[in-house]
């Protein structure tokens, strides 16, 4: 059984957090995700409001929990991701936008609560998941190397994978 389901079997307050932190992951990830589907952009007033829900419901779990070092590893994986994302957008030159940064920071925070090494699974996944849609796309002849492709949505995926997954 992964940690989150863990967490979960803690108590009904630990619980109805971990319900809240799920339902914030699907609810801002699909209007993210559509967001992005249609104009390759991350909106900064979702990814705050993500972010701001994330922080209350990571800090609201390390008190029920008694899990400061949770709540500190939440916030590692939101540097960690995030630095990673930003270096990435960097060298990338302009491959890669700024919003996939800022989501990458939310992600971080969501997944290094529950299992840090599960950012690099993360990544790796939103990674190979990204690709395979590329050489999909190529193969019928819908993509290019060239083409943008709103990669939002693959994060989303991998995190969420990840999340309902690691132990």
């Amino acid at each position: 059984m992964s940690e989150i389901w863990n967490v979960a079997q803690e108590g009904p307050a630990v619980a109805a957090a971990v319900v809240v932190q799920l339902a914030c992951f699907a609810g801002f990830g699909f209007l993210l995700a559509r967001q992005d589907i249609a104009t390759h952009r991350l909106p900064n007033r979702l990814i705050a409001y993500w972010l701001a829900a994330s922080t209350v419901v990571i800090v609201l779990l390390g008190i029920l929990r008694s899990d400061a070092h949770g709540v500190l590893m939440g916030l590692l994986g939101l540097l960690l991701l995030g630095g990673g994302y930003l270096l990435i957008t960097l060298i990338s030159a302009g491959a890669m936008g700024m919003g996939d940064v800022k989501l990458a920071g939310v992600l971080g925070l969501n997944l290094g609560y529950y299992s840090v090494p599960g950012l690099f699974f993360a990544t790796v996944l939103t990674f190979v998941l990204a690709t395979g849609w590329v050489i999909g796309g190529m193969a019928v002849r819908k993509l290019s190397l060239k083409s943008a492709v709103p990669f939002g949505p693959f994060m989303l995926v991998g995190a969420l994978a990840v999340l309902l997954m690691a132990r």
